[in-house]
Parts: C-alpha cells; structure tokens; sequence
C-alpha cells in the first residue's frame, strides 16, 4: 500500500489519541481481512473485543473481508461479522486468498489501512 494513516493525516477520534498517547505515527481503523473461515472470525472477534476494552466501542476498528462465491453461497460466518465485503475469485487460494496482486488491487480500492492475512 501507498502512502498510510499517518497521525497528522488521520481523523480525529479514540484511535489516533491511542496512537499519539502510545508514541505510534499510523493510525489503523481500516483492516483488509485476506483470509476466510475460522481464521477471519478469530480476528475480527478479538479486534472487536480489544476495541471495546480500549475505546468502549467494538466497532472503532472496522473489517472488510475478501469473499469467494463459495463463501458467499455458505453464509460465511466471517461475512456476516464483517463492515462489508469484497468478491473475489473462487476455486484455488492462488486466485484470492494467496494471490498478492488481488489483495493490494482489493486493499487500494477499499482504502484500508493496513491488511490482516491470517496464518497458513
């Protein structure tokens, strides 16, 4: 990704004061889910659950996910946890999960912040 949330560019609100408080120079509200399943639940859940701890408010950080029409049909968990969703290939993990051209495309476009890619 280009560029960044940098403290002096990012909105005021709870996150940036964390950043500034804690020395920090980005300022992340905006994560790239690239990975599906479980591993995206777990995330998403304790994100959600450090964000409340922190700034009493699960949604301060918000999620999108990457969702392959598999995905979709089964009603994913992690896809209905999510802010939204971007669809994206189905079939292999080279043409979605594991493909890093798909995933800075889908990152730039959505504006996030930063991406989370999981384990595996």
């Amino acid at each position: 990704l280009i560029g960044g949330n940098t403290v002096e560019a990012a909105a005021a609100g709870p996150v940036r004061d964390f950043v500034l408080e804690h020395g920090g120079h980005t300022v992340i509200t905006k994560v790239l889910i690239a990975n599906n399943g479980i591993a995206a639940v777990k995330e998403i859940r304790s994100v959600r659950k450090w964000a409340y701890e922190t700034f009493g408010d699960e949604r301060a950080i918000q999620f999108t996910v990457m969702a392959t029409p598999e995905d979709l049909s089964a009603n994913a968990e992690y896809i209905r946890m999510a802010d939204q969703y971007v669809e994206v290939p189905g079939g292999r993990n080279n043409h979605n999960y594991a493909n890093v051209d798909l995933i800075i495309e889908v990152a730039e476009r959505t504006g996030v912040h930063a991406v989370w890619a999981g384990w595996g």
